[in-house]
């Protein structure tokens, strides 16, 4: 019996919120985003339109923006309370000033709102739930090398070699902390910083390394950047041709052939002076022992 009772009980209740839900109705509407897309650090505005849809004039009305965004600032107050819907099918207008931050992303925001009325005790109240989506746009940047260079133009096996990259931005948008990376087998740099592209400009990214092997290279490139729509990496590669060192045997072989002409002339000078030394200290001997004969034959 009792379970019966309380049945009848919920019954009856479910009735009666019933009857106040078709005798109390208002809802909310999105009537208006101006501009439509909305850009980073621009303002826009948000036309709310509140209604009556019921039989009975609602005691209190209230609409609350109750989950911001810290990168959509509103100068309106969040909460607001409404006075004059006091007949079926009247309407209030609502109209937010917005503004997105600086520091917004390119992508949609919503905003969580809620609508809240009753009787006039507010001893009874409905809620209903909303979204105010809003779209941010903004620019985007597109990076990719430009040309690529080395200094020498011909470089050679052993040869300390900078390889520039130009990298060129050619979206719209402006492109932040620009990093630049490559990975090659030989000794030096691997990773360069640029920092900032705007659109249409490009900044050399510079490598130097020693060319300690011959042939042609195909160097991986990873290009990251930033925009307005968030982080970015571009994979791509730069190709370089390091020569072979040749020996010049021509120049090798002249320098050979004066180096030996050196030698025999040396050898040759010192050995006509050795001889005139020699022939030199003959006579003087020859001369010293001919005055030993004079002196005797004087006595």
């Amino acid at each position: 019996m009792k379970k019966v009772f309380l049945f009848l009980i919920f019954v009856f209740l479910l009735q009666v919120v019933s009857a106040l839900e078709s005798g109390y109705c208002v809802k909310a509407e999105v009537t208006d985003i101006n501009p439509s897309s909305v850009n980073i650090d621009e303002e826009f505005t948000v036309g709310v339109q509140v209604e009556n849809c019921g039989e009975e004039n609602p005691g209190f009305v209230e609409f609350e923006i109750i989950n911001p965004s810290k990168h959509i600032a509103i100068k309106e107050p969040l909460l607001t309370e409404i006075s004059s819907l006091g007949y079926a099918n009247s309407e209030r207008f609502l109209l937010y000033h917005m503004r997105t931050s600086s520091e917004a992303k390119a992508g949609e925001y919503v905003l969580n709102t809620k609508l809240r009325y009753g009787d006039e005790k507010r001893t009874f109240s409905f809620s209903k739930e909303y979204n105010i989506s809003i779209t941010v746009i903004g620019e985007e940047a597109e990076l990719g090398i430009a040309s690529v260079k080395t200094n020498p133009v011909l470089p050679y096996e052993g040869d300390t070699v900078e390889l520039t990259m130009r990298i060129e931005n050619y979206g719209d948008g402006t492109a932040n902390s620009v990093r630049v990376k490559t990975e090659h087998e030989f000794k030096g740099v691997r990773e360069n910083f640029i920092g900032t592209l705007d659109a249409e400009e490009d900044g050399p990214a510079v490598f130097t390394f020693i060319a300690s092997e011959a042939g042609e290279f195909e160097l991986p490139v990873e290009i990251s950047y930033q925009d307005d729509f968030g982080k970015h990496t571009v994979e791509t590669s730069a190709s370089i041709i390091i020569l072979e060192r040749k020996v010049n045997w021509g120049v090798i072989v002249g320098i050979i052939i004066i180096l030996v002409l050196v030698s025999l002339f040396v050898y040759y000078y010192f050995r006509n002076k050795k001889e005139k030394n020699k022939i030199i200290q003959q006579l003087l001997e020859g001369n010293n022992h001919e005055h030993k004969k004079v002196k005797k034959k004087k006595r």
